[in-house]
């Protein structure tokens, strides 16, 4: 039997043609979208500032930024906010970001060792950290700290 405290408890975020894994303690909810407020001469990874709680919030889609069509946002969109921590924590614009998922996600608990880099893929990707395999399925694990810089980029 597996120690508890050796398991690595993840959310698997469904998007629309791969799935990424995000440590559980770096989602702050998982939301419907109601609206987007658009920007002009912003990246098509950049879809706008979406207000959360109170917060605006930056909503990225993770598609767009691998040069994929964008996310479109409806009332049927959902999102999953994040905790921006960056490396330094200096000059972050919103403490969450917003990334746009298509499907349900769902918690899972994994051991290191079912956790095997993916030799075979090669990561061209900016939001991912690193091509994994879990218990042999193919998943991305999401570089919150990249996407920080790219919003960061954005507004300097």
């Amino acid at each position: 039997m597996t120690d508890d405290s050796q398991l690595i408890k993840c959310v698997i975020l469904t998007l629309r043609k791969e799935n990424v894994i995000v440590p559980n303690a770096l989602v702050a909810e998982i939301i419907s979208v109601k609206e987007v407020v658009e920007s002009e001469n912003n990246p098509e990874w950049f879809l706008g500032i979406m207000n959360w709680r109170g917060k605006d919030v930056p909503l990225l889609s993770f598609e767009a930024a691998a040069g994929d069509e964008g996310s479109k946002v409806n009332l049927n969109t959902q999102a999953v906010v994040l905790y921006a921590v960056g490396k330094d924590g200096d000059g972050v614009t919103s403490p969450y970001m917003g990334l746009v998922m298509s499907g349900v996600p769902h918690v899972s608990r994994f051991t290191r060792e079912q956790i095997v880099t993916d030799s075979e893929e090669q990561n061209d990707h900016p939001m991912v950290a690193q091509k994994v395999r879990i218990n042999g399925a193919r998943v991305n694990i999401l570089d919150v700290d990249a996407m920080v810089s790219m919003v960061q980029e954005l507004s300097a």
